[in-house]
């Protein structure tokens, strides 16, 4: 096992965000239910609000972007609040990996 050098923001769809989706892709199986994504940051910080401020339009192209790539038919939000509105956070600094195999990244 091995300590990652990484904190996390673990993101899960909240109802009006699984609503859009549904009205989008009305055989998407999506749910509260579902599972969430896991975003790797910084391992060490002090402000919450501060970190979801710096990472929420890179998760919203993310989860948006998973349910169409059409960007003019995304949800509109401006701040943290309505963000917030949209998906369930959880934010952490410890990460561990329990596998031997190294890591592997992707550019996406």
């Amino acid at each position: 096992m091995n300590l990652v050098n990484r904190g996390f923001i673990f993101v899960k769809a909240r109802p009006a965000f699984i609503e859009w989706a549904k009205q989008i892709d009305p055989d998407l199986l999506i749910d509260e239910q579902a599972e969430g994504s896991v975003y790797l940051i910084e391992e060490e910080f002090w402000d919450d609000e501060l970190i979801v401020k710096n990472y929420a339009k890179k998760i919203a192209r993310y989860e948006f972007g998973s349910i169409t790539e059409e960007e003019e038919l995304w949800l509109k939000w401006t701040t943290t609040e309505d963000f917030e509105a949209l998906f369930s956070l959880e934010i952490g600094c410890t990460c561990l990996d329990l596998r031997k195999e190294p890591l592997q990244k992707e550019a996406i």
